[in-house]
């Protein structure tokens, strides 16, 4: 890790990330047991290790990885419902080997999950490291791993390695330096993901999960590098796009449409109704300036920027800002097609109540008979103009929107029956409404990716 300042195609969060460290790793009496979740559609799972909790992971990440003297172990998979019980997924032995980690990968659909062990050599020589690529993505599916020094490029790229699905890898030794890696169906020369340069640093082992991206790009594919450390660090395709949309929650401004400038170049959105979504726009990862204008052309609001990542959707909720007028927020949208447990981002656009400003509210999210003193579903303290994420469980809600006024509680906004039962993740906005009894209202909206609709 010495030289890696000096190492400039990657981000230094990455590099440190890929860095591991293998190194630090001496031949003992001794192994490792963790979980790598590639399960699509599961809620957190934790890792159970003769019966005691040892740590846990959402989708396409890794447990913390634990120390064991090797031995026979009972090993137990497990998820907690909305009623915080402990339900188990599955359980099996495990047996630590000197000097490896098992990495057990969860994959497929988590109703009917699988489980696969792999062996992992914990470092490799010195100037050397260990790489290997394991498939996660369906029976149909196998692929052929390119890899590619210096200039990077496919046609300098030599064949690696084949994936087939959920066959263990063969891992094998490269000299540490940079690579940049291409995928192709197997037999084809016609590449599906190239990754960035990256830097693999050596006496380490790196194995690099083949799974669905279920990000903007349909049936694309995402590599997750998983070292010997408790991170994952994700790969995306570097020719992949990402998509913005819109949505304006101004009553005084509808119908309207949004353009996304960036140099000469001008996209504009289709008009829609104020508190309605626009269609998606695709475009390449960059920074852009973005404009709302009303039915007659009119411009209302200008140069706010927006930017965008690889494989990243996001939308511009446009609202008014009471002391600065037509504001823009950027929420990324989670597209991850969740089932057990759904992402909710709470955007609060509540200004006042009763004549007196609201600096922030509580959010609730209650169950038939649960009171909002019961609930661990709550966003606590959100900011005026902010945003923030709870994990709720695939249950229909009661949500309540509270101000805290000298020590009573007002509720704002209470809303019955709120579904957060279909796959994916979802968009709730608190704003104001002067149409309904309240005075407020909540919009909800699900994101999930095109793969899977």
């Amino acid at each position: 890790m010495t030289n890696s300042l000096f190492k400039a195609a990657l981000p230094l969060s990455l590099i440190s990330i890929l860095a591991g460290c293998g190194s630090d790793d001496s031949s003992s009496d001794t192994g490792y047991i963790q979980l790598y979740n590639g399960s699509y559609n599961s809620p957190y799972t934790r890792l159970f290790i003769d019966e005691t909790e040892r740590s846990g992971t959402d989708f396409a990440d890794v447990t913390t990885r634990h120390n064991y003297s090797t031995d026979t172990y009972d090993i137990s998979f497990e998820y907690l419902d909305a009623n915080d019980s402990y339900l188990t997924i599955s359980e099996q032995e495990v047996s630590i080997k000197s000097d490896k980690t098992q990495l057990i990968v969860m994959s497929g659909d988590f109703a009917e999950p699988i489980f696969t062990e792999l062996s992992v050599p914990i470092s490799s020589d010195t100037d050397e490291f260990n790489l290997g690529f394991f498939n996660t993505t369906n029976e149909n599916n196998n692929y052929d791993i390119y890899i590619a020094t210096d200039d990077g490029v496919f046609e300098s790229a030599t064949l690696f390695a084949s994936a087939q699905y959920l066959t263990e890898p063969d891992l094998q030794t490269l000299e540490e330096g940079y690579y940049t890696i291409y995928v192709t169906a197997a037999g084809s020369s016609d590449v599906i993901f190239e990754s960035p340069s990256v830097y693999y640093y050596d006496e380490a082992s790196y194995v690099a999960m083949i799974r669905p991206s279920y990000a903007t790009e349909k049936n694309g594919i995402t590599l997750d590098i998983v070292t010997d450390n408790n991170y994952v660090t994700e790969l995306n395709h570097q020719d992949a796009q990402g998509q913005l949309r819109f949505i304006n929650t101004m009553d005084s401004y509808s119908p309207v449409s949004f353009s996304i400038t960036r140099g000469t170049t001008e996209l504009t959105t289709d008009t829609v109704a104020n508190d309605t979504y626009t269609n998606y726009v695709e475009l390449s990862p960059n920074s852009y300036s973005v404009a709302m204008y009303d039915e007659e052309g009119t411009k209302l609001a200008d140069n706010f920027l927006m930017t965008l990542e690889r494989e990243q959707s996001a939308v511009g909720i446009f609202y008014n800002d009471e002391e600065n007028g037509p504001r823009m927020m950027s929420v990324e949208e989670n597209l991850t097609p969740s089932s057990y447990s759904h992402t909710v981002s709470v955007v609060n656009l509540i200004e006042n109540y009763a004549g007196q400003s609201v600096s922030e509210v509580d959010v609730y999210f209650t169950l038939n008979g649960e009171t909002v003193e019961d609930t661990s579903n709550v966003v606590d303290g959100l900011d005026k103009y902010d945003q923030e994420e709870q994990v709720v469980d695939n249950e229909i809600y009661t949500v309540y929107a509270v101000f805290e006024d000298n020590g009573q509680q007002i509720v704002l906004i209470q809303q019955s029956d709120m579904d957060f039962t279909q796959e994916g993740n979802y968009i709730l906005i608190l704003e104001h409404d002067t149409t309904t009894s309240s005075g407020y209202k909540m919009t909800l909206e699900r994101t999930i990716t095109d793969s899977v609709e």
